[in-house]
């Protein structure tokens, strides 16, 4: 009954074809030495140890595929784990980055103060002119003042302070 469900649908099996060859009763008139076909439970014992033969190999592949599915996830979570790895070290860089960058700005602020306070061209050339104008290489320092007096013989007034000073030293 099995295999008329399953013949007029159309959809028999290989495995199906067997069970019902095993099943059916042979056409052929029984010879009484049995030698030219397979008993029954030949036939059957066939099928069963064809069909544990294919469970093994199936199961076989799926063990395979658990086991190059676990390798794959293993290596999702290795990856994802590197990657996490690595986008926390560029958000640190990001942030050294932003520091200095931030720095920079001060400085560059700080700097730009600085020039306003700068004397400016202009400032330096009207120098230039008092300077030329003074030339402060003809000055006298005071040390070649105190010896063109003494040349002269010519007292200052800071020397005489000096020399009291000196002569009150010396009398204590």
């Amino acid at each position: 009954m099995v295999d008329q469900d399953i013949s007029q649908q159309g959809l028999q099996s290989p495995i199906g074809q067997r069970v019902a060859d095993a099943q059916a009763p042979d056409p052929t008139p029984e010879n009484n030495d049995g030698a030219d076909q397979p008993s029954e439970s030949t036939q059957i014992s066939n099928m069963i140890s064809d069909l544990d033969r294919r469970l093994r190999i199936l199961e076989e592949r799926y063990g395979n595929l658990r086991k190059k599915i676990q390798l794959t996830d293993q290596n999702m979570i290795d990856s994802e784990r590197s990657f996490g790895k690595e986008i926390r070290e560029f958000g640190t860089e990001m942030l050294e980055l932003k520091r200095s960058i931030v720095d920079f700005d001060e400085k560059v602020v700080i700097f730009g103060s600085e020039m306003d306070n700068v004397a400016q061209k202009t400032d330096l050339k009207i120098l230039e002119k008092y300077l030329a104008m003074w030339n402060p290489g003809m000055f006298v320092t005071r040390k070649e003042l105190k010896e063109y007096l003494k040349t002269r013989n010519i007292k200052l007034i800071e020397d005489s302070q000096d020399n009291s000073e000196d002569d009150d030293e010396d009398d204590k």
